[in-house]
């Protein structure tokens, strides 16, 4: 019975451990991602146990040339080791990663590849580095987000990347559009309750920065009051208690400044006591304990004072003095990885000259090839044209030539036709004198019943030759009389004075006076040929 009630709790209280372990391991770095992020590692797998099953992870991502799960257990590493103050290792993992992911060209795995070096140089205090990381993150983050390869909550803390960036140096600006945007977003979904503690900690950076040191303290005092006091419906847990640290910190650094030295004094008491050297939070303790050295050193506490001095030095002889070997290590491993990406760049950048060498080529091979066919088709049209034109003018002159020789044989025809009447009239006029008999009567009644009229002929013929004559030559002079036409039409065939006398029906002088008169109506001057005017039409 008492077994099996042991056996009932332990299996209750199971998913329990399994729970705080994930919930420890997990907010351990709290503002950062963590190792956990790429969900390689099991929850319940023990501490001392990750990095042997992330060595394992990485042999067989080699073995399967798996490129993807590399990076991402290089990722891991990196994320373990930062939360360990295993920088060497970090840095190694995260340069590594990096390299490899620009190689593979997974914009996803560059993204967090610069996420994390920029978290490593974060926390050196590296700033002009940090920031150019998370921003060639952020930009990636972005990019991904807007193609919906990512999910809003990664967005989220890549905006929160930009906040601790902004915060550390002092941007007013972006750090209040940072604070906006992450506020925005977290409306969209749900993240974790300890985020909006972290964003009344950095508005608290801004308000102190406006000279507003009260209404900083209220929000670091209202922030610290939630985590020192975690009710069970917050979603908070006992591990976010270790940002504590950095809130009693701030609180009691701007007490300093104001110079209430025993407030300063009193957060910096609470802060100290605080167990355990949190991986992003090393560099600020060692920060801290300075602060609190000043303090102390100004009450005249001088042996607490050099106390805390040498726990600020020892934080900074480990981690950032450049002759301490692992700090020289790291730097190497950081460098060679940045001397590789410099150098693979480099090659990059050669490779697209050379490209776009060949393009440059390629195009102006092109434009040259467009350049002559385009002259080549000019060519051609003008060639066709200039035949088309000669065969036009060709046509137009023979026309011209046909339509001259049918005039003339029509000028023929017609002075032929004028000699035959005038025979015709003269031997009528000659009947007429000489014979009354009732013969010659019929034969003159038949002479004149088949005469056609002489004009009425040539005009019919003339205008099958020329059409359009007189159309033109009423537009040209709009005010010319029947009269005048039939003049211009005979004028056009070069018929003399006495044959247009003869076919119009009037004397020599009057055909003189109609011409005088056609030269009127056409505004012609003297020196100007009539003929020659009326041809032209």
């Amino acid at each position: 019975m008492v077994f099996n009630t042991i056996n009932k709790l332990i299996k209750n209280l199971l998913p329990l451990i399994i729970l705080n372990i994930f919930v420890f391991e997990s907010l351990h770095s709290q503002q950062l991602k963590t190792h956990y992020d790429e969900k390689l590692i099991p929850y319940n797998l023990p501490k001392d146990s990750i990095l042997s099953f992330l060595k394992k992870t990485k042999n067989e991502a080699l073995l399967r040339k798996d490129t993807t799960l590399l990076i991402k257990t290089l990722i891991t590493q990196s994320r373990f080791n930062r939360a360990n103050l295993k920088y060497y290792e970090a840095f190694s993992a995260a340069g590594e990663a990096l390299f490899i992911a620009e190689e593979y060209n997974n914009t996803l795995l560059i993204a967090k590849s610069n996420e994390e070096l920029g978290a490593l140089t974060y926390l050196y205090k590296q700033d002009e580095e940090s920031g150019s990381y998370f921003f060639k993150a952020h930009q990636l983050y972005k990019d991904l987000y807007n193609k919906k390869k990512i999910s809003i909550s990664d967005l989220f803390k890549s905006h929160y990347n930009l906040v601790l960036h902004y915060q550390r140096v002092s941007d007013k600006i972006n750090l209040e559009k940072s604070i906006d945007t992450c506020e925005i977003l977290a409306k969209k979904f749900k993240p974790k309750p300890i985020y909006e503690i972290f964003l009344k900690e950095k508005k608290a950076s801004f308000d102190d920065w406006n000279n507003q040191p009260n209404t900083a303290l209220k929000l670091l005092k209202d922030a610290t009051i939630q985590l020192e006091n975690i009710q069970p419906d917050s979603g908070l847990v006992e591990i976010d208690q270790k940002f504590l640290l950095i809130l009693y910190g701030r609180i009691a650094s701007i007490y300093k400044n104001l110079g209430n030295l025993e407030q300063a004094k009193y957060y910096f008491e609470k802060f100290s006591k605080i167990d355990g050297v949190i991986g992003e939070t090393t560099f600020y303790r060692s920060f801290l304990y300075s602060r609190y050295a000043e303090v102390l050193k100004e009450e005249g506490s001088y042996a607490k004072a050099y106390e805390f001095e040498q726990k600020s030095n020892t934080i900074g002889n480990a981690y950032l003095n450049p002759r301490n070997e692992k700090n020289k290590g790291f730097l190497t491993i950081k460098n060679r990885y940045k001397e590789e990406l410099i150098r693979k760049k480099e090659q990059l950048t050669l490779k697209n000259l050379e490209l776009a060498k060949k393009t440059e080529d390629i195009l102006r091979f092109r434009i040259v090839l467009f350049i002559i066919i385009f002259f080549i088709v000019i060519i051609a049209l003008i060639f066709r044209q200039r035949i088309k034109n000669l065969r036009f003018k060709q046509k137009q002159k023979d026309s011209k030539e046909l339509l001259d020789l049918k005039n003339k044989e029509l000028t023929t025809n017609t002075l032929q036709l004028i000699e035959k009447e005038q025979l015709i009239k003269k031997l009528r006029n000659y009947i007429e004198e000489t014979s009354s008999d009732s013969k010659s009567k019929v034969l003159l009644k038949s002479i004149e019943r088949n005469s056609v009229s002489l004009w009425d002929s040539f005009n019919r013929r003339f205008n099958q030759l020329n059409k359009g004559f007189y159309e033109r030559l009423q537009i040209k002079v709009p005010d010319l009389s029947r009269g005048d036409r039939k003049l211009c039409a005979l004028i056009k065939l070069n018929f003399s004075g006495k044959e247009m006398a003869y076919l119009l029906g009037i004397s020599l002088g009057s055909v003189h006076v109609a011409r005088h008169r056609l030269r009127k109506k056409m505004n012609l001057d003297r020196n100007q040929n009539l003929t020659k005017f009326i041809n032209s039409i």
